[in-house]
């Protein structure tokens, strides 16, 4: 019987039926539309590696404090360099790239050179201490130059 009184309303008033219709469509197309996140693969933040501690420990290593000076055998020499570590894992052999503007040529601020080595420090979960006190070379480097930036760029992580 519900059948026909909807029947004869739509034939009665078809603008009525349209305009239902298009309402519905819209309804069902919104549903779907929220409903896929929630169906598809895991999304990005899952699906990426849990580990990023280990993955990326430039992200977690912040040296604070550090000075360099170069000999006039233009041998780099980094000392008292402090290093935070705010990851949960111990890292050693950190990576840094030293970075070089000239003190006599181009004006301050311009990069004229960098250095990458690598620091024999081993350092401790959440951690911050003062390492390499007696120095440790660092390539070559010269007088005439200014380290103006030291960068962080990977390190090892040491996982039992």
């Amino acid at each position: 019987m519900e059948q026909y009184k909807e029947r004869i309303l739509a034939i009665a008033n078809p603008q009525a039926a349209t305009y239902t219709i298009i309402i519905m469509k819209r309804i069902i197309l919104t549903l779907c539309l929220l409903a896929i996140p929630f169906m598809t693969s895991p999304s990005y933040s899952q699906s990426y590696s849990s580990n990023t501690m280990a993955a990326h420990p430039e992200w977690y290593i912040k040296v604070t404090d550090w000075n360099i000076y170069a000999t006039w055998s233009a041998v780099a020499i980094i000392h008292h360099v402090t290093i935070e570590n705010n990851s949960d894992i111990e890292y050693k052999n950190v990576k840094v790239r030293v970075c070089y503007s000239s003190l006599s040529t181009m004006g301050p601020g311009v990069i004229v050179s960098q250095e990458v080595g690598v620091l024999p420090v081993t350092l401790p979960p959440r951690s911050k201490q003062t390492y390499l006190t007696k120095g440790h070379t660092l390539g070559a480097g010269s007088t005439f130059m200014n380290a103006v930036d030291l960068q962080v760029l990977s390190a090892t992580p040491v996982l039992n």
